[in-house]
């Protein structure tokens, strides 16, 4: 009978063993992914399309080495591209072949926010075509509020190319103001 006491009271400790282990891993927080307790936020970022700034959900700010802040509650430090902006030719121009004086030509874009830029910001861009480029851009006027850029963009074809008014060139001032 000693024997079945024996095995009885190893099997009641081996349940009290799992009750506590499963207790215990019931109480531990599931990791998912990067985000504690394996909970995926359904919507990480807000946009607003008239002001040309994408916003963090909740608390996702990062305060910089500088002092500034990128994410919060200003639209003027939410986003790295502190400004971006779009444009087309105001005029249809026929550009040389690549390489030659006449393969590039300016135009001006309005900002619709320059707030913290001054006259003489240097933007980078790009083209949604293949067959032409931003070579260059700066902010050339601003009243504190909006502004205008003057932009470069030439072609990179061999051949003569015609830009038609179409062509949506794509503008960027990257540098947090000082």
């Amino acid at each position: 009978m000693k024997e079945y006491l024996k095995v009885g009271a190893v099997v009641l400790v081996g349940v009290l063993i799992a009750v506590f282990v499963a207790i215990k891993l019931a109480e531990a927080p599931q990791l998912g992914g990067d985000f504690p307790g394996g909970i995926t936020p359904s919507q990480l970022l807000t946009g607003n399309v008239a002001g040309g700034y994408v916003s963090p959900v909740g608390s996702l700010g990062l305060q910089t080495s500088n002092g500034l802040w990128l994410g919060g509650t200003s639209q003027y430090n939410e986003q790295t591209e502190y400004v971006t902006a779009s444009g087309t030719p105001s005029s249809v121009v026929t550009l040389g072949p690549f390489g030659v004086t006449t393969s590039s030509a300016t135009t001006s874009i309005t900002l619709a926010n320059t707030a913290g830029l001054s006259i003489g910001a240097i933007c980078s861009g790009g083209a949604a075509t293949t067959t032409v480029f931003v070579s260059g851009c700066q902010l050339s006027s601003t009243n504190g509020v909006t502004g205008t850029a003057i932009v470069a963009y030439s072609n990179l074809t061999g051949a003569n190319l015609a830009v038609p008014t179409s062509t949506l060139l794509r503008l960027t001032f990257d540098q947090l103001p000082y």
